[in-house]
């Protein structure tokens, strides 16, 4: 009796094991991808956050050497470029006042006489005497905008020349505008270009240089009675 139920079970045995044998080895399949898909989603994943910092950080690194639009630092303007010495945009003026510019002379002075002018166009130097010790100044006058440009500056002259010149402006009763409108008077189309007083102090003689078409006269004018004489 017992030898009848031996077989069977031996039967059932070896089912169960072939049976578990082959369960084992389709796992054993199954989970062999497994470990490669981990492996290569891993490394794949590890290059790919690694490829896209690297620009990320390039890009930031640029943005602090931008140099702005707006940069301001060159060169402050200067003011210079085309226009005249006084500004005003007229450097030869047709017509000179020279009552404007000889009491510019005389009050940049501190007060005098005027006993030369020399210049042309717009730029005219003063040369003033004045007080009791015959000091003598000089200025630079704007013809154009009638007030004093540069000075006034002391004149260097010896004694005996700034007490003559002193002497000659307390006799003369014509003054340095007046000789100098008569001077250009004298001469057609003439304009000053210098004028100085000389003479003994008691016959005062106002000389000036005129041009005219290209050509230079002397004019005398007489410092009592203000006679323009072109020679």
């Amino acid at each position: 009796m017992a030898r009848r139920h031996h077989a069977p079970v031996l039967t059932a045995s070896l089912v169960v094991a072939v049976g578990l044998t082959v369960v084992l080895s389709a796992c054993s399949d199954g989970q062999a991808p497994a470990p490669s898909s981990s492996s290569s989603s891993s490394a794949s994943a590890t290059p790919t956050r690694s490829a896209s910092a690297a620009p990320s950080g390039g890009g930031g690194a640029a943005a602090p050497t931008a140099k702005p639009t707006d940069d301001q630092t060159g060169a402050p303007d200067d003011g210079t470029g085309p226009g005249t010495g006084n500004g005003s945009g007229v450097d030869d003026p047709s017509t000179v006042d020279w009552s404007t510019v000889t009491k510019q002379g005389i009050a940049a002075a501190g007060g005098g006489a005027v006993v030369s002018l020399t210049g042309s166009g717009d730029t005219w130097t003063v040369v003033v005497v004045g007080g009791p010790d015959g000091t003598e100044t000089q200025s630079v006058v704007s013809a154009t905008l009638g007030r004093v440009t540069s000075g006034p500056f002391p004149k260097a002259v010896d004694g005996a020349t700034s007490a003559a010149d002193l002497a000659r402006t307390t006799t003369a009763t014509t003054d340095a505008a007046a000789a100098a409108a008569a001077a250009e008077r004298a001469v057609t189309g003439g304009r000053l270009a210098s004028l100085v007083l000389g003479g003994p102090a008691d016959a005062p003689v106002w000389t000036a240089s005129v041009n005219a078409a290209g050509a230079t006269t002397t004019v005398t004018v007489d410092g009592r009675t203000g006679a323009a004489t072109a020679s």
